[in-house]
């Protein structure tokens, strides 16, 4: 959905405190006080030990993740006409809210849907076609269950602790929500997947495949990739029930996880 002045003043009728939750004026929290100025709604310092200590690495893989997206959109965001992405989205049964975490820096993401389409990603990107708010997906800066679903799509291996994320997602999901995942299981070992791939996108760009793999992530971009049942695991841990799963022979995995 187009982001118009009726769409984004009803956004900041759901904003919050992304630490304690609470309703925002003038990007800052009426109740513990934290200001999040020019809208960009990262708690820095994060408040948590277990991911302010991965702060600095998770900023290094952000910056090496931008430049390969900008040299290689195609290949390494949901842009245009993709049917693994549409069939995330009919997969998903996108209505009413929709919270997309982790969206990217795309104008606009190729499974897009529901009655209002909201992003979030660490990246503030380019001029976007939906609502959109700069954060991070361990700390939402939403009200408690506003939304109707929350999307991953391949995104939680990005994510400084998927389990927060994944308890975010439960907190801003109305009752009968779903959490809706795309996952990829790499068919190579990890360490080789994300070269192999990249030799196959970007042969013109040969200055990506110098990056090294920092010490604490799996390669150049990721902390980790967790297998299908580990995300399954996640989900089940976080209090969610799985609704639906789906796997094809190239390694997308799917589910849908119902909020109680």
């Amino acid at each position: 959905m187009h982001a118009g002045t009726d769409h984004q003043d009803r956004l900041a009728e759901i904003l919050g405190c992304p630490v304690c939750h609470e309703p925002l004026s003038d990007d800052r929290c009426v109740a513990c006080g934290r200001h999040y100025p020019g809208g960009h709604y990262a708690p820095v310092p994060p408040p948590d030990d277990d991911v302010r200590s991965k702060w600095g690495l998770w900023e290094q893989l952000q910056a090496n993740g931008s430049e390969v997206y900008d040299a290689d959109p195609a290949g390494n965001l949901s842009v245009g006409e993709r049917q693994d992405a549409r069939a995330f989205a009919e997969f998903s049964r996108l209505t009413g809210w929709v919270l997309d975490v982790g969206c990217g820096p795309q104008a606009l993401p190729s499974y897009s849907g529901g009655d209002h389409f909201v992003g979030i990603d660490p990246l503030p990107g380019g001029p976007r076609e939906f609502a959109f708010v700069q954060g991070v997906a361990e700390y939402l800066p939403f009200r408690d269950a506003v939304f109707d679903r929350v999307l991953f799509a391949t995104s939680l291996d990005h994510m400084l602790s998927p389990q927060r994320a994944i308890a975010e997602a439960r907190r801003v999901l109305k009752p009968g929500g779903l959490a809706c995942v795309w996952h990829g299981e790499p068919p190579l070992p990890p360490k080789l997947a994300w070269r192999e791939r990249l030799k196959q996108r970007i042969a013109g760009h040969p200055q990506v495949l110098g990056y090294q793999t920092p010490k604490g992530a799996v390669d150049p971009f990721h902390f980790s990739h967790p297998r299908f049942a580990t995300v399954l695991q996640w989900l089940a841990d976080g209090g969610f029930a799985i609704d639906r799963e789906q796997r094809d022979e190239v390694g997308n995995c799917l589910v849908t996880a119902e909020r109680p």
